[in-house]
């Protein structure tokens, strides 16, 4: 035996162990936890010895294995255009206003997506249609008639908006559901203007419904922090007691702090000025990812002066003091709005407002042309700065999240059985195992010797299989189920191509060995071309289909890879032991 059959020995005996240790996670969560903490890398976790992988490395069954909820969510894009045609509308007003082109007074028609300006002076629409038309190239003219100019969204615009709004309502979705803890969940485009979800494990629809049914919505608001409302409030009508509302200076200005949100809200309603709204920043807990330890409460001015529809980009990174920061950017008439708002409020802070909830209220020190800002986050607190820079990253992840809002509502929602998912993989595993039990019959009876090792590198393939989907974390469906068996086929397949050769080999009156180790190098090649081919085809399916066919792509990828270990290193392993090692002069083949 030479020195590269030990050295591929090694490889074999790796592989399987480091394979089985991977589906450590795989069993337990299947056989040693209840149904309802399938889910739980907790409590997997706490099931397993300490020298296994994390939970996380697992198999997950999908929603026709496992049940759970099926949902379909209807993206609204001709309301979330209607409301972006009238902001805009005034955003342009504005503009025409502040750069003293005249004035002008705005009307919208929400249905034909059209904004009218109308000027005091009809001699100065001219210089507004000019300005107007060059520094809006998201509207089109539609008509002038004097002193007014009609124009409408560009259809171009239109048509990017409506297919941008249902990817970012998808990303919406999707944060909301991993912060849920669903790590299986299935979220697709349906057709043009509607989101599949499908959240394996779950069973309560209507906390699905709250949790995806609302879009985030990012709002700028200038804070209110010259005002003493707040201690003013805290001082004349204290809160109930036992409500915890104290009243803290933390961030240099009066603000109330409550672990209650509700309470919080509801101590201030009917307080608060008509103009001013108070809005809560979310205290994260330093040792429980994703939990409030408490809420503190801002003033902020009612009107939100831009929206997240202008942000273009938000991602987090270090100062050159290295110190985690948000570097953010708008579009062209985002940056325009952006630098009058912080013109106007040097000195002052500004709220970062999604969801309701305040994300950053970062003091303006300067204005910012541009279109770029940088929302410094500071360190303070004594947490270390990889905690500092998760906050900047999770952000910017909301200020993405945000960047273009529109209204979601749920146009099918059920509820999957967990029965039916265990019917099914009973039937699945069954055609599984008659399958493969049949061909390792067929195997022994056909190819004798050969043949048994043959089912060997097959069994093998199996659990390599198995080890590759719980090494990616992939999710197992009933079409994953036939690709499984498919791959097992054609690594029989492989294995017979093998025996063939070296049947033909022996009948030509050569020795064992050498009709062996021809055998596998003449077999080598055309194995090798089928096997690419199939994956080629298994790569398109993963990259262009959705659903239940990336999760057979996805297997049949793992399968295909496998039989080329089995069949090309781990059978060779097996064969050049008994006949070289064991000096052996004829092949049972």
């Amino acid at each position: 035996m030479d020195r590269g059959w030990y050295w591929r020995l090694g490889l074999v005996v790796g592989v399987t162990l480091l394979t089985i240790w991977f589906l450590i996670p795989s069993y337990y969560s299947l056989f040693h936890v209840e149904r309802s903490q399938r889910n739980n890398l907790a409590a997997i976790d706490a099931a397993m010895p300490r020298w296994a992988p994390p939970a996380k490395y697992r198999i997950n069954l999908g929603l026709d294995l496992q049940g759970g909820i099926h949902m379909v969510m209807r993206v609204d894009t001709k309301t979330a255009l209607e409301k972006r045609t009238e902001r805009r509308g005034d955003q342009i007003a504005r503009y025409v206003n502040e750069k003293q082109l005249g004035q002008v007074s705005v009307s919208t028609d929400p249905d034909r997506l059209q904004v009218t300006l109308t000027a005091q002076d009809p001699a100065t629409m001219d210089a507004i249609e000019k300005e107007v038309l060059s520094n809006n190239q998201d509207f089109s003219k539609v008509s002038r008639d004097g002193g007014k100019l009609t124009i409408a969204l560009a259809d171009s615009q239109t048509t990017r908006f409506r297919e941008e709004a249902v990817d970012q309502a998808m990303l919406v979705i999707r944060k909301r559901i991993d912060k849920w803890g669903v790590a299986e969940v299935d979220v697709r485009k349906l057709g043009s203007d509607a989101i599949q979800i499908s959240l394996p494990g779950r069973n309560n629809p209507e906390q699905a419904k709250e949790l995806v049914g609302t879009t985030a919505q990012l709002e700028f608001h200038m804070v209110d922090d010259t005002t003493d409302f707040f201690r003013q409030t805290y001082q004349n009508t204290p809160p109930p007691e036992g409500s915890n509302i104290t009243l803290t200076t933390a961030e240099g200005f009066p603000q109330l702090e409550g672990s209650d949100r509700e309470a919080l809200l509801g101590y201030v309603k009917g307080k608060v000025p008509q103009d001013r709204l108070v809005l809560l920043e979310c205290i994260a807990s330093a040792t429980r990812r994703g939990v409030c330890d408490s809420y503190r409460t801002y003033l902020v001015e009612k009107e939100a002066p831009l929206t997240g529809e202008s942000l273009t980009g938000a991602d987090a990174s270090l100062s050159q003091l290295n110190e985690p920061e948000v570097n953010i950017s708008f579009d062209a008439n985002g940056a325009r709005q952006f630098e009058l708002l912080t013109e106007k409020g040097v000195g002052r802070r500004m709220a970062i407002v999604l969801d309701d909830y305040v994300q950053s209220a970062p003091r303006i020190n300067e204005r910012i042309g541009g279109g770029r800002a940088r929302i410094t986050m500071g360190r303070s607190g004594g947490r270390p700065l990889e905690q500092w820079l998760a906050d900047a990253q999770t952000l910017a992840l909301a200020l993405k999240a945000g960047a273009l809002p529109a209204p979601v509502t749920t146009g099918e929602i059920r509820q999957v059985g967990a029965s039916l998912g265990d019917e099914l993989i009973r039937k699945g595993g069954l055609a599984a195992a008659v399958g493969v039990l049949c061909v390792v019959v067929f195997m022994v009876i056909y190819y004798r010797s050969a043949g048994l090792i043959a089912d060997v590198a097959l069994l093998l393939n199996g659990l390599l299989i198995l080890g590759g989907l719980a090494f990616f974390n992939a999710t197992l469906t009933l079409p994953g189920i036939a690709g499984f068996v498919l791959t097992l086929g054609i690594a029989v397949d492989a294995n017979v191509l093998i025996n063939e050769r070296i049947r033909e080999e022996l009948s030509h009156g050569k020795s064992a060995r050498v009709a062996v180790d021809q055998g596998y190098d003449r077999a080598f090649w055309t194995i090798f071309d089928a096997h690419v081919t199939a994956l080629i085809a298994g790569f398109i399916l993963f990259f262009t289909g959705t659903g239940p066919v990336r999760g057979f792509a996805t297997t049949l990828i793992i399968g295909l890879l496998a039989s080329l270990f089995t069949s090309i290193l781990v059978t060779r392993v097996i064969m050049t032991y008994f006949v070289h090692g064991k000096n052996a002069q004829t092949v049972s083949v």
